[in-house]
């Protein structure tokens, strides 16, 4: 079986802070301070864990008991030399009923690869020892702010602005970076870069930022709160908006972040050829704009296309072209409205499928209730039937509970940037052993929530743990924002643990040779073929890290996917890395060589072209930015930071597709990414991990 949270380490604490403990009455930035100067495994308690963000261990990595942890701090201590601890107030956090701790913030200086210096921070967790009255380390969090001197990947003024050029007869362009997507991935990368004045390229085929939000159905909304969802720097979105953001104004929130920061996107582009260059130690990527044809060289690859589950992929049920009605992939389907009088059936059940149910039964968001919906008179719907066919349990989060959980941390007070560094610093294990620790005792509570679906047929996958079905399986899940109680109520039919044999003329045939008629079949699962590709960035690796994140997947070549929390947090972490790599001292785990060597030993680029040095003009650019012994790019490279014979900055995915081949044994940590287009050279494609 692949590996999964519960076969990696960490565990949360039985322990309770006492609500009467006078914390400042304790030195625990003392404690903190010597602990970091002094590590002698004694004060590290048996069970803890160190995530740490690339500053110590140069890798996204997470290291589990007390005894590896200070052989391994020692280790990568006499190279980083961290140094300058700086210790501030205590807080007490209570994430669950049962677990407690005590949380130091610190910041320090650390030394990188190539004499780069990174401003780091980190979080310093204590526990009781025991009856003696003393503290033990739990857990350390640590992480690369920035490289001192060279900007800051959070904070976006000033950004950096390629000179303009008259772009009407260029048609190749010279770039550090090309991304491919401009959804919420791409977006937060180029942000980031922006923000450490590296220029890149934004590609996107839709003619509209956003079209990967407003281009779904009708009712598509965001399943977590606001506030977990802005884009980097700053809040998305006004107070005033709703809590369960809907497409159009995610789409909105999007175009205003282009426009504020001015990301530079290349809109109705579409990528025709992509050849790795071994050469320059880069790609050459053929776009299409129109009738236009361009050339761009880039360095570095970034692909943030999301996981391709918008491509219509129905699963093939036999006997379709005897079917007199309508059959739909949710790809296609936009709502209900022509269908009146009409008997529907969803095949699927997790999210899509039920919010499709929402456009058939025209249930809109009540405006005065927390995550509420209300459902129109089945007759007023225009349907004169629903039925939702599931083939398995299906795992029910109420949104509720979910936002019990995110509210607490991303709320009105709290910036974001500070509160993804107490929430996404966390090991995985234990972020998600604190929310199945709080969902498993409002499981209890609400018993009668499941036990009212499960009256009328439709199976609840009770033991499911949601960080489970979000990182290792990527979906099958539904955030209940109020279908359930239709289903409940019998509002609509549930038709369950009965395979589809066929289509007949009428509707669909079962296994159990039971006939189901229908007008409508929307089809919200996806066919083998896009099930087989989804196992590029999915797993855990031993340690509990999700396989190949915020990494490289090939040299230069990167991939950015995931919801707007990841997409914020993880596109720092890999902008860092790029600009490392730019300034010729790449990360040791990049992918690039041994010992943090880049192929070549191109020079370091200057100091005033990775940071944010106002002074930065043409004139302190060098000739050009050398890759193993070749002139490969300019920098600033010879191309508009607009997009070709257009007046202002734009956005723009392309069609280029990644195929995951899927690899026999299933517990192997990554299967290996073939990019759909031409590959010049094998040691640009990731191999295998062994298991």
């Amino acid at each position: 079986m692949p590996r999964g949270f519960d076969d990696v380490p960490g565990s949360l604490p039985c322990v309770q802070i006492s609500s009467s403990l006078d914390v400042g009455s304790i030195p625990f930035p003392d404690l903190a301070e010597h602990a970091l100067n002094h590590l002698s495994g004694s004060e590290i308690d048996s069970t803890a864990l160190w995530r740490d963000h690339l500053c110590i261990t140069g890798q996204i990595k997470t290291l589990s008991g007390a005894r590896a942890i200070k052989e391994r701090w020692a280790s990568y201590s006499q190279e980083r030399l961290p140094r300058n601890f700086k210790a501030t107030k205590a807080r007490v956090s209570r994430p669950t009923a049962e677990s407690s701790w005590i949380d130091v913030p610190f910041t320090f200086l650390a030394n990188l690869n190539g004499g780069l210096v990174g401003n780091c921070s980190g979080i310093m967790s204590f526990i009781p020892s025991g009856a003696g009255g003393g503290w033990k380390i739990w857990m350390l969090r640590t992480m690369l702010e920035n490289f001192e001197g060279y900007g800051h990947p959070d904070d976006p003024s000033p950004i950096f602005q390629t000179p303009k050029a008259d772009t009407a007869n260029q048609l190749e362009h010279r770039v550090p970076v090309l991304i491919i997507g401009a959804g919420q991935c791409g977006l937060s990368l180029a942000g980031r870069l922006g923000a450490l004045s590296i220029p890149y390229i934004l590609l996107e085929k839709e003619e509209e930022i956003g079209y990967s939000w407003t281009g779904k159905y009708d009712s598509v909304r965001q399943h977590t709160i606001r506030e977990m969802n802005n884009l980097p720097f700053d809040r998305t979105y006004k107070d005033s908006d709703p809590e369960l953001l809907p497409a159009k104004i995610v789409a909105e929130g999007f175009q205003n972040y282009v426009v504020k920061y001015r990301i530079n996107a290349w809109l109705g582009s579409e990528v025709e050829k992509c050849v790795a260059n071994n050469e320059e130690l880069g790609w050459i990527v053929n776009v299409r704009k129109g009738s236009d044809q361009y050339v761009i060289r880039a360095r570095h690859l970034v692909l943030t296309m999301g996981a391709g589950l918008s491509v219509p992929n129905p699963p093939k049920i036999p006997n379709a072209s005897s079917f007199k009605g309508i059959v739909l992939h949710i790809g296609n389907f936009k709502n209900s409205s022509s269908w009146k009088g009409k008997k529907g059936v969803v095949v699927g059940s997790a999210t899509a499928a039920h919010d499709g149910l929402f456009l058939l039964l025209k249930i809109v968001l009540s405006a005065d209730s927390e995550f509420q919906t209300v459902a129109q008179d089945m007759l007023d719907s225009g349907l004169s039937s629903i039925t939702m066919i599931q083939r398995g349990k299906t795992p029910i989060f109420p949104m509720e509970w979910c936002a019990s959980g995110q509210s607490k941390l991303y709320n009105l007070n709290i910036p974001p940037h500070i509160a993804d560094r107490t929430g996404s610093t966390q090991p995985l294990k234990i972020s998600r052993d604190v929310i199945n620790s709080n969902f498993k005792v409002a499981a209890e509570i609400e018993k009668e929530r499941f036990d009212a679906l499960e009256r009328v047929g439709f199976r609840v996958d009770r033991d499911a743990v949601l960080n489970d079905w979000i990182f290792l399986r990527g979906g099958g899940y539904y955030i209940d924002v109020g279908t359930s109680k239709r289903i409940a109520s019998g509002e609509i039919k549930v038709k369950s643990g009965d395979s589809i044999k066929q289509f007949t003329e009428d509707g669909l045939e079962f296994e159990s040779g039971e006939k189901l008629d229908a007008d409508v079949v929307a089809a919200t699962i996806v066919g083998p073929e896009v099930a087989k590709s989804m196992r590029a960035s999915r797993g855990l690796d031993k340690e509990g890290e999700i396989d190949g994140n915020m990494l490289p997947v090939g040299k230069a070549l990167w991939l950015l996917g995931g919801a707007l929390p990841q997409a914020r947090w993880n596109s720092r972490f890999i902008a860092l890395q790029i600009q490392a790599e730019l300034a010729g001292t790449p990360f040791p785990d990049s992918l690039w060589g041994t010992n943090g060597k880049a192929p070549g030993n191109p020079p370091k680029l200057p100091r005033s072209l990775l940071g944010s040095d106002p002074r930065r003009t043409q004139e302190h650019a060098p000739k050009g930015y050398h890759n193993a012994g070749t002139a490969a790019f300019t920098y600033p490279p010879p191309l508009p930071m607009t997009a070709p014979a257009m007046g202002g900055p734009i956005n723009t995915p392309t069609e280029l597709q990644i195929i995951v081949i899927p690899s026999p044994a299933p517990n192997l940590d990554m299967s290996t990414v073939v990019l759909a287009c031409e590959a010049g050279g094998k040691d640009m494609i990731a191999p295998e991990k062994k298991p």
